[in-house]
């Protein structure tokens, strides 16, 4: 059955059913569930190749990681992609995704999408972005950090975690804590590594690049890194990582050498991944909130697709989430310090 002969059972319009099975804001809620039913009835499905002829577009969005991002190994990305898929799906979008690392040069026009949805990184450059989205004639949003990248083609979605950072270094010399380490994800240019001196010194604490070691994006590179700091002679008594996979390994690290979290050393991480619960101790953690970021970018990305409408810019923060993996340092370590 097509939509003429589905049309004609209902005695309705083609232009009707077809608003209604597409979810369109001009039909009435009574005709929509009326068409929905009597499609689930009769055993009616959209199909896809018809609706991209009448309407031009494929419904077809795709997801541009890093090129250094395995998307299995990141829970990050595992987590915003899960969101965007269900903001898609929630606008009768289908979403792409490619799993594995992208090299520099692979094709990527694998499938003729209606727009891109890229996750900035230091990586990419403006001619990499001007191929992804073909000189900006492919609609695009970018999740990016707390500043738009220099993409004028393309909506930003502003990730600023530099409150929620702030936040808990105070936090730790609330408790305490006066030297603190840091596990990097690899790119000491990135916005957090970059301001970490002058957060620490407002929130009192000391700054020391030797506590500061860029890891990776693994929790055995955070076990590795977290090893380091903590068999120094004057070892930090708190670790900040800049994401919770690299937590999770900085408290792995810890317990392998005898010590408690966090009795002996406390620990933040950074993204408030649903696991992050489920650790032990639970995570303490700076919040992004995954599912606002990814409406804000499905929002921004079809006002483009639906309405040309111009890029645009949001902003979202980020705050932190106490759990049990931080707490004051020993009297012991403080005296050595």
């Amino acid at each position: 059955m097509n939509i003429v002969e589905f049309a004609k059972c209902l005695n309705l319009s083609i232009g009707t059913v077809s608003r209604a099975l597409n979810d369109r804001p001009d039909v009435s809620p009574k005709t929509r569930q009326m068409v929905l039913e009597k499609a689930q009835e009769l055993g009616f499905a959209r199909n896809a190749n018809a609706r991209h002829l009448v309407t031009g577009r494929t419904f077809l969005i795709r997801l541009e990681c890093p090129y250094n991002a395995d998307v299995l190994s990141d829970r990050y990305l595992i987590e915003m992609a899960r969101a965007l898929e269900e903001e898609t799906h929630a606008h009768n979008y289908n979403l792409l995704l490619r799993l594995g690392r992208r090299r520099e040069g692979m094709e990527t026009e694998m499938y003729s999408v209606d727009g891109l949805v890229v996750i900035g990184a230091p990586e990419v450059s403006p001619d990499d972005f001007n191929a992804l989205t073909r000189r900006g004639r492919t609609p695009a949003v970018l999740i990016d950090g707390p500043e738009p990248s220099d993409f004028p083609n393309a909506s930003h979605v502003c990730v600023d975690t530099q409150p929620g950072v702030r936040e808990a270094l105070q936090y730790l010399a609330d408790l305490g804590h006066r030297r603190v380490g840091y596990i990097g994800s690899g790119f000491p240019g990135q916005h957090v590594r970059v301001r970490l001196p002058e957060l620490m010194a407002e929130a009192g604490l000391i700054w020391d690049p030797a506590l500061a070691v860029e890891a990776g994006v693994t929790r055995q590179e955070g076990s590795e890194a977290a090893t380091r700091l903590l068999q120094m002679a004057n070892p930090p008594t708190a670790i900040f990582a800049r994401t919770d996979v690299l937590a999770f390994g900085a408290i792995e690290a810890a317990q392998q050498l005898g010590l408690s979290i966090p009795g002996d050393v406390s620990v933040i991480g950074h993204d408030n991944v649903e696991i992050a619960t489920l650790v032990n101790p639970p995570l303490t953690t700076v919040a992004i909130d995954i599912p606002q970021v990814a409406k804000a970018a499905i929002r921004a990305l079809l006002e483009m697709i639906e309405q040309k409408a111009a890029p645009s810019i949001e902003s979202c923060g980020a705050h932190l989430v106490i759990r049990k993996s931080c707490g004051p340092p020993t009297a012991a370590a403080l005296a050595v310090r």
